[in-house]
């Protein structure tokens, strides 16, 4: 979709902004935010944590951002610096000026992050959609990857999504862009990601709410070909939920496995793709204990 992101009114955009500072300011553990400089536009990122290792940076899912890793953050900072970035044409405080319009420049995005934040490498991970754009710069440049970890990844990752599943979300978007209400994405997301926003706070329904009023402008998610999997070298963590709605786990890992096999797959039973959120206790630290297994080798 290439366009320039933007909110649909200077109305919307003060409600989103008025609660997304006020959801900011609730952020567990002390952090700093950076505005940085890409061909696309001002990307904020969140800087957490200490630590001597290899930083992590982490992607969102579909229109989220940066604060959408808050109930994760206080484990996930415990030995390390983190970098949790508002995706360049989604809702959050990161300003779009030129359009992304295909897979090379969302790589070329990450990498510019990468490159004005000084790091030469880090471990990247996404969830949901976010583990799509993990992946689009590992097929391109896993040179800059220490690790690469997709925490169940988005519905049209390996395969194209199945037209249920496509048919759910576009009537989803489309009542919720006319009318959103909490009502709607309560029922919606309850058919998608079972108990993922039980802990969501009245703030926290008025972010996304006011989301909608924002007209995305990244490239939507499509299945990696076989050579772009076979050029994704950096070490490979894919976790699905076994029952998922999004994606076909079995099709996923088997693709996985044919052209990277030295990944390591696991597939939950009994949860789906509210998998980081329902089982944080279980993947959390297995994304860590990964992350320190390919920790690169200090000189």
């Amino acid at each position: 979709m290439p366009g320039i992101g933007r909110f649909t009114s200077d109305e919307a955009k003060v409600a989103f902004l008025r609660a997304y500072d006020a959801a900011a300011a609730q952020w567990p553990v002390p952090s700093t935010d950076l505005d940085i400089e890409t061909s696309f536009g001002t990307t904020r990122v969140r800087r957490s944590g200490s630590g001597d290792g290899t930083p992590i940076l982490l992607l969102p899912g579909l229109s989220g951002n940066g604060l959408m890793w808050w109930p994760l953050i206080e484990e996930l900072t415990r030995d390390r610096v983190v970098y949790t970035p508002d995706v360049i044409g989604w809702a959050g405080r990161s300003e779009q000026t030129a359009p992304v319009r295909d897979e090379d420049d969302i790589a070329t995005w990450v990498i510019e992050l990468l490159d004005a934040l000084g790091l030469d490498r880090v471990h990247l991970a996404g969830t949901s959609v976010g583990s799509w754009l993990a992946i689009v710069v590992g097929a391109r440049h896993s040179e800059r990857l220490a690790s690469l970890s997709m925490l169940e990844p988005g519905g049209a990752t390996f395969t194209k999504p199945r037209w249920r599943v496509l048919l759910k979300f576009l009537a989803a978007g489309t009542m919720a862009g006319i009318r959103p209400s909490r009502e709607r994405m309560e029922k919606f997301t309850n058919w998608l990601a079972p108990g993922s926003m039980d802990a969501f706070t009245d703030l926290d329904w008025t972010m996304l709410l006011a989301a909608f009023k924002f007209r995305m402008a990244l490239p939507w998610e499509r299945p990696l070909t076989d050579a772009q999997l076979a050029a994704v070298t950096a070490p490979l963590l894919v976790l699905f939920g076994a029952n998922t709605v999004a994606n076909d786990p079995e099709v996923g890992a088997k693709r996985v496995r044919e052209h990277i096999p030295s990944a390591e797959i696991e597939i939950y039973p009994g949860v789906g793709h509210e998998l980081v959120t329902a089982k944080r206790d279980i993947v959390i630290p297995r994304f860590l204990a990964f992350a320190d297994k390919h920790e690169p080798v200090r000189i």
